[in-house]
């Protein structure tokens, strides 16, 4: 049976175990309380029991917070008033069950007057209380925190449906696999695409790219500033645009606080390296009308080198293995109202950060990178701003206008030693910016059996550009290694429609909810293309409790900047070169480099999943959905092997007895350098072919697997609460850079995406204690890269976080909370790999971490 056969046999087998008959209504008579005051949580809890309501909250937006004291006769809902009186929540009552949420921004929320209830826009949908039809992973602060996770860069890592290769401050050295760590920055990966091939965003709107990858520093959020990230991991350019072909990643601000917040860790890996400090404070103030947030993150840690591991003693003792950082990031975000009708919305952030690194290059290990190597440091600057105005309409339409200018410094220096004497200087930097305007207007349209039509319109216009200064020095002497600025300006247009076909009040056997959403987006990349991506999606549930969605769309990605300018070079090589030799013994013009006629690579997606809510398990949710995706056109080098450009396979890529003109023509279109690399003087005339290898629009990817997810929450009447949450994702993927080519491996190889990752998480809490254990596994790989292939084994850890907070009601101990984190506590090991020099990390470090057993100290209080 094919892999999608399987994962349908197998959610219709779950779905017949689980699924039972509604429950009877709640109800809402009045019955008697008296409690006393109590931190807020727990006498939700206790209302919820009294009454047999189903009452909902994240743990995270009550934490913190005092109920006064009930007593009295009181409805659910009158009781909840009562105890929720003065903070930030509000009710929303669906279907006899109260949710409580906090007064999410009009990004996240908004009313829907309509209906008479409050409705969430997801990241899936522009529309107000649309579903999102492709499945949605939400990790909010507060999970963050129960996991013992520190930064956004360390909470993607840990998603199965993410890879950490590509822009990651984990990878080892100067690189593994072709990915890079030189800034420090964390950037998303979703399905092992690569960075350029996921879009994050925060709070909706885009953000300047980081370095020479189109990829996003998540990690410049402070992860104290942020409400809950959301990941959609399926194809998403019909409503984003362009870059959204592994999926999205959304980074939700916070808008208030309650009070100021401070917190302070302190941590270290058991085996050396890795002593971390935190401090962050975030606060803000709440006024009749608007309200502000300000978060302020400082961290330092210090890095991982060849002598704090027995694993890596053939490598220079300090080389670095992961790079130490400091790093300070701030992020605001806030709203005010100006009249009944008009809502003004601001957020951004700021941040600086400086990596070091020791690189080793000597085949002579352990000499020193002040030896023979490099001994490079980075810096970082980026901010952004996003101001926004919301107006509402008559007839429930709400017209959205904002904006977005954001900027990303870098600047690298290496200094290249060999025989310790400096002998090359280089210096790097990267100037990234982003502006952009969008107006956007959502609404009803008309009134169908399952509720009201929603229709969002809107429309837009960005621009990027990247600046690239390359200087290198030689004895005080500047080399033109070159430059180049490139600028891209994007008009775009976007609708999406939402059709709520049928509902429960239709009464129909077998059709409890039945949605159709779908979208179309226009991007014109100026000197680029045009390109249209549509995506539908539907949503049918037989009973309550159960759900099947499938989605089917089309995305692309545009070219970089950095593959469009960098420079394009050519060499006149021997015939000898090649084998097999070209027809006849005269040289070879080989042109490589970049290529300003790139055109968007495209991708198609499919998504099927089957969520399972069964009634007679409150609590409890499941859900499996498998994914394909057909990647074209993506950008690379043809030939792999450019001595074997003379086999049949690459004969369109190799153009044989040009002419002169064919020859000057070819030469002088390139932006970049030629160099006659023959002992004869250069003939244009008698060059026996042009063999063009620069970056063209040749491969095609295919990647198919399915995500695993299962949730489960009960209250354990005077033993507290228990939670469990686990996922895991497979994976398999192969690549055909030129037609009629074997296919190659990408997933389930070294430095690529194990074809399975899972992760577990279990959490206890009963009044004033929390203990979370989790368990993350990462699959094994194979090294294929010599003869015999070599098997990589699994990696498995396990993980203890512990918090513990003041029962004291007033003084200096009042909202304390200690949390103890143990990361691998059994401080497992990497797999070693076979290394070719001895100055290569023996372990995949795209897949395995060095950093052992890392013990962390946090204390963190509310004022």
């Amino acid at each position: 049976m094919s892999l999608r056969g399987k994962i349908f046999t197998s959610a219709i087998a779950i779905s017949a175990a689980l699924v039972c008959t509604p429950a009877a209504a709640q109800t809402q008579q009045r019955r008697g309380y008296q409690l006393e005051a109590q931190d807020l949580g727990s006498a939700l809890r206790s209302v919820g029991r009294t009454s047999n309501s189903e009452i909902y909250f994240e743990t995270d937006i009550v934490d913190g917070k005092r109920a006064p004291a009930l007593k009295g006769q009181y409805t659910p809902r009158e009781a909840v008033e009562v105890l929720i009186q003065g903070t930030n929540l509000v009710i929303l009552e669906r279907r006899g069950a109260i949710i409580i949420r906090e007064r999410f921004p009009p990004s996240q929320a908004a009313v829907n007057e309509s209906s008479g209830q409050s409705t969430i826009i997801v990241t899936g949908s522009r529309i107000r209380g649309a579903p999102a039809t492709s499945p949605i992973t939400s990790v909010s602060r507060r999970d963050a925190e129960l996991a013992g996770q520190t930064d956004l860069g360390q909470m993607i890592r840990d998603l199965p449906q993410n890879f950490s290769g590509g822009q990651n401050p984990t990878i080892a050295g100067p690189g593994q696999g072709g990915t890079q760590n030189t800034t420090g920055s964390s950037a998303l990966n979703l399905r092992g695409l690569g960075p350029d091939a996921s879009l994050t965003l925060i709070n909706g709107h885009r953000v300047a790219f980081d370095a020479i990858y189109q990829g996003v520093d998540i990690s410049a959020i402070p992860i104290a500033a942020i409400q809950r990230i959301d990941v959609m991991a399926d194809g998403a350019s019909a409503l984003y645009g362009s870059d959204a072909v592994g999926g999205v990643a959304n980074v939700i601000l916070r808008r208030d606080v309650d009070g100021i917040i401070t917190s302070a860790r302190f941590g270290a890996a058991t085996d050396g390296g890795a002593k971390a400090q935190q401090y962050s404070i975030v606060g803000g103030p709440s006024w009749e009308g608007g309200s502000a947030m300000v978060a302020l993150d400082y961290r330092r840690v210090t890095e991982i080198v060849g002598r704090h591991r027995s694993y890596t003693s053939s490598l220079s003792p300090d080389a670095t293995m992961i790079a130490g950082l400091e790093q300070v990031g701030l992020a605001l975000a806030g709203q005010q109202k100006l009249t009944d009708n008009l809502t003004f919305e601001f957020d951004g952030n700021y941040l600086r950060r400086t990596v070091p690194q020791c690189l080793t290059v000597s085949v002579t290990a352990p000499d020193s990178c002040y030896d023979d190597g490099s001994v490079v440091s980075s810096r970082v600057e980026s901010w952004s701003i996003s101001p926004s105005l919301r107006l509402a309409l008559a007839s429930n339409w709400t017209v959205r206008i904002s904006g977005t200018y954001s900027k990303s410094d870098t600047s690298i220096t290496n200094h290249i030693v060999t025989g310790g004497v400096e002998t090359l200087l280089v210096r790097p930097k990267y100037y990234n910016d982003l502006k952009s305007i969008e107006i956007g207007a959502e609404g009803p349209l008309v009134s169908l059996p399952g509720g009201n039509a929603r229709l969002a319109l809107g429309g837009g216009y960005r621009s990027t550009s990247l600046d690239f200064d390359l200087r290198g020095f030689v004895g005080g002497v500047e080399l033109p290694f070159g430059t180049f600025n490139e600028a891209r300006g994007v008009a775009f247009g976007y609708g999406e429609l939402f059709l709520p076909l049928i509902s429960r009040e239709n009464e129909i056997n077998f059709v409890e909810k039945l949605q159709v959403v779908s979208a179309l987006r226009y991007e014109d990349h100026r000197g680029i293309g045009r390109v249209t991506t549509p995506k539908i999606g539907m949503i049918y549930s037989p009973v309550k409790g159960l759900d099947f969605r499938a989605s089917w769309g089309r995305s692309f990605k545009a070219p970089t900047l950095h593959q469009l300018g960098q420079a394009s070079n050519a060499q006149l090589t021997p015939s000898g070169n090649y084998l097999p030799s070209p027809p006849t013994s005269q040289p070879v013009l080989y042109v490589f480099g970049g290529n300003e006629n790139l055109r968007p690579e495209r991708a198609t997606t499919w998504n099927f999943s089957t969520i399972i809510n069964p009634v007679a398990l409150d609590g409890l949710q499941a859900e499996a959905s498998y994914f394909r995706i057909r990647y074209r056109n993506r950008v690379a080098e043809p030939v792999l092997s450019p001595s074997t450009a003379f086999l049949p396979i690459y004969s369109r890529f190799v153009q044989l007895n040009p002419t002169e003109t064919d020859v000057l023509d070819a030469i002088n279109g390139l932006n970049g350098v030629f160099m006659n690399l023959t002992s004869d003087p250069f003939d244009p005339s008698a060059v026996a072919a042009i063999f063009r290898n620069n970056l063209q629009n040749v491969a095609l990817q295919t990647v198919e697997g399915m995500d695993l997810s299962i949730s489960y929450t009960r209250e354990l009447d005077q033993d507290g609460q228990i939670s469990l949450k686990g996922s895991a994702s497979y994976i398999d993927s192969e690549r055909i850079v030129t037609e009629g080519m074997v296919p190659t491996k990408q997933a389930g190889i070294i430095f690529a995406p194990p074809h399975w990752r899972g992760r577990l998480l279990s959490t206890w809490e009963r009044g004033a204690i929390t203990l979370t254990a989790i368990a993350s596994y990462v699959g094994g790989t194979k090294d294929n890269r010599a003869a015999p292939t070599a098997k990589i084994a699994s990696f498995t850890s396990f993980d203890a976080v512990l918090k513990v907070r003041s029962t004291d009601k007033r003084g200096l101990l009042a909202n304390v909370e200690w949390t103890i984190g143990v990361e691998n506590l059994f401080n497992k090991k990497p797999a070693l790999i076979r290394t070719s020099l001895p100055s290569i990390p023996p372990y995949d470090s795209l897949n395995q971490s060095p950093v052992g057993r890392v013990v962390n100290l946090t204390i963190t209080k509310a004022w």
